[in-house]
């Protein structure tokens, strides 16, 4: 049990942390990332957010940005997602949940199947308003390692699997019971897990699903 839970707090952590210096390319939709169409991106400066609230504030803690105005302005409000090496970041510029926006910045993310990608972040839209009048997770000013850790355990994962709208904007889903019954249904080992959690709002939760999507091959 130890073992599983580190495990998949370190895919947590993988999924909000950056990685070594590397080249950087984007592209400018989703489309283009199912395509493959990437183009090539020279003199970003890649940072995080505010340390005290980089975990607990969700995925899209990542800002990248350039000295270069025509660069900047393609990171800021064009690209769909930049890679760094072989790590995946989408920009939440454009991303809606129940018409619920994350804000600005950019989400680690993992590509699942060819048309997928799975991000962990905060819960946004109605599921936040009852989570957040039991907890001031969200809102309150919050600090230290150990409640940074809790934070992270009430993260969830969204899934994009279509373009932009319109209006530019993209709407993801929820990865809930609807997305993970399919899965786990004709596995008795899968599905006994993922039901061992028997309160909805708790087993929807990353540290819950994402083992079980790594046991279900979805995630390497």
């Amino acid at each position: 049990m130890k073992k599983s839970l580190f495990l998949t707090l370190s895919l947590l952590f993988a999924l909000m942390f950056g990685s070594v210096q590397a080249q950087y390319r984007y592209c400018n939709s989703y489309e283009d990332f199912v395509a493959d169409r990437w183009q090539p991106l020279d003199s970003i400066y890649f940072d995080h957010n505010s340390k005290s609230r980089q975990i607990w504030i969700g995925g899209n803690e990542y800002s990248l940005t350039s000295d270069d105005k025509a660069t900047k302005k393609i990171l800021k409000k064009q690209a769909f997602a930049v890679m760094k090496g072989d790590t995946l970041y989408v920009n939440c510029r454009n991303l809606r949940f129940e018409k619920t926006r994350f804000g600005g910045g950019y989400t680690k993310a993992v590509r699942i199947g060819r048309d997928s990608l799975l991000f962990v972040n905060r819960i946004i839209g109605k599921a936040a308003q009852m989570d957040a009048a039991m907890s001031g997770y969200f809102f309150g000013a919050l600090g230290g390692g150990l409640m940074a850790a809790s934070q992270v355990k009430q993260q969830v994962c969204y899934l994009i699997t279509g373009g932009a709208n319109a209006k530019g904007k993209i709407s993801i889903s929820l990865i809930d019971d609807a997305f993970m019954h399919p899965i786990v249904k004709d596995d008795v080992d899968l599905h006994t897990k993922y039901y061992s959690e028997t309160e909805h709002s708790k087993r929807i939760r990353a540290v819950h699903i994402l083992p079980i999507l790594m046991q279900a091959g979805y995630i390497e």
